[in-house]
């Protein structure tokens, strides 16, 4: 599939004039489409953390408060509880609010073998203080949920040509969802395929005991239990 497919399967299911192309077309409705395509691939990439989509990052420690320039152009957001030491072998946990890292910079924090992080204009900060040439390690999700005919990743779509990284089905299924919805014609059908859609795959990508439930991207009365990933800001229910 490509961002054009995608559009066309959605045109199709919608009910619309299927076009023949999407970026730059000046229709409003192609138009609309291509900006429901951008907004489900970007909150699908937040929602969960996909395997497709996350990435290691190593790099070796400075002995200051502030490790520069450690998170990559692509950097969404970190993994939890995935940012060790691997010199000295022990988990820095993080990353913490603003409160607690000032609280505890004003402590004078000085447990080694329970060391914290905090992220602050781009850059991570590491309490106490690590020693110079630990190599360490965490994983993130990247930003990147589509790409070029080339396979480069990237944040949006850009051409007609390009792919997503998530998978294709369920932004097309958020598509036609999004579409009606903004249009004022909220459809049950739709939304259920969405959501089971979006259940499948979760389940099948990490397969955990702690599993995200619909809530957490559709709001409603489901309840979240899934505690490995920032909250996340439901709809408040679908219809």
């Amino acid at each position: 599939m490509s961002l054009l497919t995608i559009v066309q399967d959605a045109a199709d299911d919608i009910g619309i004039l299927r076009p023949t192309s999407v970026v730059g077309n000046g229709d409003e409705d192609v138009k609309k489409l291509l900006r429901m395509a951008n907004k489900v691939g970007d909150r699908l990439m937040r929602v969960f953390d996909w395997q497709i989509i996350s990435k290691e990052q190593t790099f070796t420690s400075v002995a200051t408060l502030e490790q520069t320039s450690i998170l990559p152009s692509d950097f969404d957001r970190f993994i939890p509880e995935t940012f060790w030491n691997r010199t000295d072998i022990f988990l820095i946990s993080g990353p913490i609010t603003p409160s607690q890292w000032q609280g505890l910079i004003a402590s004078s924090y000085s447990d080694t073998e329970a060391r914290k992080f905090h992220i602050r204009g781009g850059s991570v900060y590491v309490q106490p203080v690590l020693g110079a040439g630990k190599t360490l390690a965490f994983e993130y999700v990247s930003k990147n949920w589509c790409q070029d005919a080339s396979s480069t990743a990237q944040s949006a779509w850009a051409a007609d040509t390009d792919t997503g990284i998530i998978n294709e089905e369920l932004i097309t299924k958020g598509v036609i969802w999004e579409y009606l919805n903004s249009k004022g014609l909220p459809n049950a059908a739709q939304a259920a395929a969405y959501e089971e859609y979006f259940e499948l795959l979760i389940k099948n990508d990490r397969p955990s005991s702690e599993v995200l439930v619909a809530g957490d991207i559709f709001g409603g009365s489901h309840t979240r239990h899934y505690t490995g990933a920032p909250p996340v800001s439901g709809r408040g229910g679908l219809f």
